[in-house]
This record gives C-alpha cells, sequence and structure tokens, in this order.
C-alpha cells in the first residue's frame, strides 16, 4: 500500500515450492466476475453451505509491473514508482478486478475482549489500535513459529505458513524482494497460493511485522478507531457490529496511490460453514475479503490507483500526510492542477479561509470561530464563474477536496425549507456529483452526495405534486427519475453489477443509504459493507 523503495536487486524470479492447486472454493475460473453478491449479504437461500459460484482468489485482467532502472528512456513507465498492478486488456468501470481473502486479519472478538480488559470497560482510557496491530503481529509471529519448528509440524500445516509468511514479505517495500521476472507468478505468491523459491524472510522480527503493517495492513472501512472504541465502551454487545478491523492483503498493497484513482474496494465476507472446517479451502470461509472493482474506464497497460487518503481533503493537506507517512507526492494530473489553482494569487486568500474552515471541521472545533460555512462555498463558487484561470475540469477536482464543507453547507440549505433554497442545494449537489465523477467516483464520499440529492429531489417533487402547475410535477419527476439512474449507476460501479439482478441493486442502495444518512445507520442494518 505505500510507496515502494527503487533499486532493487536483479534476481532470479520466484518459483512454486509445493505442488498444489490453488486455494479456492469452487473448480470455476471464470474470465470476468459480474455477481458477488453472495460475499456482501451472505447466501440468499439461507443454507450456509451453499458453494460460491466463483473460485478464490478471483484475479482479473491484472498484471504486476514495477518502475526499473532498465526502462527505455522515451518509453513511459508502466508504474508510477516501485511495483504496482496493471490491466492486460480495456476495462470498463464496474468490473471486477480481483478478490482475495485477507493472508491474515485480526480476530474481532479477541481484540474487544482485551480492549475491556485493559480497563475500557472501568473507563480507563485504551488504546485500540495498539490491540487491533498486537492481535495481528502475534498471528504472524505464529506463522514463524510453526516453520521454526518445522520438523514436528504437520507438512501441510508448514507448506500454509511458508505461502502466508512469503506473501506478507512480498509486499514489503524492500530491496530484498527480488525483480519481478514472472507477474503471474509474482500475484500466485502475493495471495498465498504458491510459495517463492527465495523465502528469505520468513524469520521476521516484531518491528519488522509491525512496520509492515502500519505501512500496508489495511484498516477499518467505516467507522475508525477512535469511533469503534467509543462504540465499545457505550453500548452493549456492540462488537458484533464489526465484522472486520484490520487486515493483511499483500496483492491490494502493491496497488499505488493516486488522488485521481481508478478503483475502488469494499470488504465482504465469505460464508460461513455449520459444520467444523474439514479441509483448508474450509479454514477460509467466514474471513473477510476484499472486492476490488473498476471506478472508471481503465485501458489496456495502464497502472490500477486508488487513493490512501479520503478523496474530501484538501491538496495541501493531501500533500503533507502522504509525505509524511508514505514518503511521496502525488503528481496525478488532479494534484499538478490544484496546485496552480492555488496559487492564483487574487483566489489565495479565498483558499486560506478554505483551508481554515476545513481545520476546524475536521478538528471537531466549527463552531469555535473561524470563516463560517457562507463565507467560504458560495465564494468558492463565485470564484469559479467569474474566472477564466481555472478550468473546468479542474474546479470539479477542487469541489471534490472542499466536498465536506459542501455538504455541511447543503444540508444547511436544506434545513431552510424554501423552495429556493432547497433547489440551491439540489444545483450544488449537482456540480459534486459531476465533480465525484472525474475523480473518486463511486467513493463512499460519493454515494452519500448522491443520497443526499435523492432525498432533496423527492422533497421537492412531494411539493411540486401538492401543486397546480403540472409542468412543475413533471420536472421534479424527471429529477426524481435521474438521481434514482444516478444511484443505480454508481452502486454497479462500487459492486459490480451484482448479476444484473434489481433486487441485488436495491438491496445495496438501501444499505448504504441506511449507514451514510442515519447517525447509528452502521448498527440498524444486518450487513457489515458501506
Amino acid at each position: 500500500m505505500g510507496a515502494k523503495k527503487k533499486g532493487k536487486k536483479k534476481k532470479k524470479g520466484a518459483s512454486s515450492g509445493i505442488d498444489k492447486p490453488p486455494l479456492s472454493l469452487s473448480s470455476s475460473a471464470p474470465k470476468s466476475l459480474k455477481d458477488v453478491s453472495c460475499l456482501l449479504f451472505g447466501p440468499t437461500s439461507g443454507n450456509s453451505h451453499v458453494k460460491l459460484p466463483f473460485a478464490l482468489p478471483f484475479i482479473g485482467p491484472i498484471s504486476l509491473a514495477e518502475r526499473g532502472s532498465e526502462n527505455d528512456e522515451h518509453e513511459e513507465p508502466p508504474v508510477v514508482h516501485g511495483r504496482g498492478l496493471i490491466t492486460t486488456r480495456d476495462i470498463s468501470q464496474g468490473e471486477c478486478l480481483f478478490v482475495t481473502p485477507s493472508i491474515v486479519s485480526a480476530d474481532v472478538a479477541e481484540v474487544h475482549r482485551r480492549y475491556l480488559q485493559e480497563g475500557a470497560g472501568r473507563g480507563e482510557i485504551v488504546d485500540l489500535e495498539r490491540i487491533t496491530e498486537e492481535n495481528l503481529v502475534e498471528q504472524v509471529l505464529d506463522l514463524c513459529e510453526i516453520l521454526v519448528d518445522a520438523e514436528i509440524q504437520p507438512k501441510e500445516t508448514v507448506e500454509r505458513a511458508r505461502r502466508l509468511l512469503d506473501a506478507f514479505s512480498a509486499q514489503m517495500s524492500s530491496e530484498e524482494v527480488p525483480t519481478i521476472e514472472n507477474p503471474n507468478e509474482w500475484i500466485s505468491i502475493l495471495v498465498a497460493n504458491e510459495s517463492s523459491s527465495h523465502s528469505g524472510k520468513n524469520n521476521l522480527d516484531k518491528d519488522t511485522i509491525l512496520n509492515t503493517i502500519r505501512l500496508n495492513a489495511f484498516g477499518p472501512d467505516y467507522h475508525n478507531y477512535d469511533a469503534i472504541a467509543q462504540n465499545w465502551t457505550k453500548r452493549t454487545n456492540t462488537e458484533n457490529c464489526y465484522g472486520r478491523l484490520l487486515g493483511v492483503y499483500p496483492l491490494a498493497a502493491v496497488i499505488n496511490h493516486s488522488c485521481s484513482p481508478n478503483a475502488v474496494r469494499v470488504f465482504g465476507r465469505i460464508p460461513s460453514p455449520n459444520s467444523k472446517a474439514t479441509s483448508e479451502i474450509d479454514t477460509i470461509r467466514g474471513r473477510e475479503v476484499m472486492i476490488v472493482h473498476a471506478s472508471a474506464n481503465i485501458p489496456k497497460g495502464t497502472e490500477i490507483t486508488w487513493s490512501y487518503l479520503p478523496p474530501s481533503t484538501p491538496y495541501a493537506v493531501r500533500r503533507e500526510r502522504l509525505q509524511s507517512k508514505y514518503g511521496f507526492t502525488c503528481q496525478s494530473i488532479r494534484c499538478t492542477n490544484e496546485e496552480m489553482a492555488l496559487n492564483i494569487t487574487e483566489l489565495k486568500e479565498l483558499w486560506t479561509r478554505a483551508d481554515g474552515r476545513w481545520s476546524l471541521r475536521d478538528a471537531n472545533l466549527q463552531n469555535q470561530g473561524g470563516a463560517t460555512i457562507q463565507s467560504v462555498v458560495p465564494c468558492i463558487e463565485k470564484a469559479f464563474a467569474s474566472t477564466k484561470k481555472i478550468s473546468i475540469e479542474t474546479q470539479r477536482y477542487l469541489r471534490v477536496s472542499y466536498s465536506s464543507l459542501y455538504m455541511d453547507y447543503i444540508n444547511m440549505e436544506f434545513s431552510y425549507k424554501s423552495d429556493e433554497k432547497i433547489a440551491e442545494a439540489l444545483k450544488l449537489g449537482t456540480h459534486l456529483h459531476f465533480s465525484f465523477i472525474s475523480c473518486n467516483n463511486a467513493s463512499t464520499e460519493h454515494m452519500s452526495i448522491l443520497h443526499l440529492c435523492y432525498d432533496i429531489s423527492a422533497v421537492l417533487h412531494t411539493r411540486s405534486m401538492k401543486g397546480s402547475d403540472p409542468s412543475a410535477t413533471t420536472k421534479t419527476m424527471t429529477q426524481l427519475r435521474f438521481w434514482t439512474e444516478q444511484l443505480k449507476k454508481t452502486h454497479m460501479v462500487r459492486y459490480g453489477e451484482l448479476g444484473g439482478d434489481l433486487e441485488n441493486v436495491r438491496m445495496a442502495m438501501k444499505q448504504s443509504k441506511l449507514v451514510l444518512r442515519n447517525q447509528d445507520g452502521w448498527f440498524l442494518t444486518k450487513y457489515r459493507f458501506i
């Protein structure tokens, strides 16, 4: 997930260390995957023994590439830096790129037990993130112990531990990771289907494991650690509301960052059997799984990227956080264009006000003074309308950066209840929607905006039906249908085609609205994805 070091040593490529078929739940190996609904909603028949209709891990039209020193100076490097994933053919938005279980993931029940045991149940402050990381480190150390005691361990257990540790090591940003010679073999190693012939990092120390987890593991996908800790302290039985906390996905970890990404991920869960696991295949049931779809059309040979940060983060903050944690500066077209726009002399004071307001909001201090939301958002829109120095494309990027402020303003306008204010709120929401399509399409923030716009258009339509102007009712009905279709399209990008089943799409839309438009929505839904 983090930046990769350059100048890797040239070594012979990895090869299979065991003669064993890939880890899978099905013998089928589809070239494309059009329905992941069983990983989101579980078995629709209520029978947990129903097999998945596809093999896991599912690897779509992707390949591993690296930015080597041997590239022709006139040839565009395949990836931004280090290693990354590229497409092997043209990809349409909403197409599944890969689905893979974690190689290790934090045991939520055990983390919850330790969290309360260390004093949280008595009102003491306990670092939940530390406990979660420790749980994951212990699991990796257990795998190392298996290899240390290989002579007294079952062969199958040793081979599995070696594959998992090879996958863990292969994601590391280190000169010890061999240069890629066979991309397909490396992908097999990264998803723990094969072991490496260069297994030189199986005896990992605690600090190395922890640093790798902090750089590459994927944490909570909705609430952050602080929010989860508060809920675990104040509520009862809320551990069941969190299906995952932290997981290691080596294949996903090699995806590089872009502030204008072309892929989006969600987390599902492999249906669990009622009976005891009888084979290695069964052991991955019930485990968390990452599902990755293209959020834009991706030409063949293009690098797959996603954002390491929330898209609704201003340029200066993104730049500082990427540099401090990952050690690189994003060179995406979004960042390049925003930097130029933010340096326009006559607009610098406006951006200073906007950044100040965003910082107060980020720290939950928006009521502590500073620029008001009314003095920021309308002024940004006025500046866009009055200057020719900022392209339409760059305007959209900037709206995404300050989208949290826009959402605050739209909600405020919506609350005034007047038709004029509500119509203005919908206009701004429309601008935001198309801005997110240009970058960070189908992100959580994008879906939240779509649900808000749908709610606004529904209110306008209800009001028009009470009036005496049929043309107004026709107009608002057209708007309502438009936002319904936009919601449908966006969900079928984020979650894929869902088998072309409109009921699955409706379930996904209902799920995301419940979570995103209700303060306690996460606790009201039976499904644990967003």
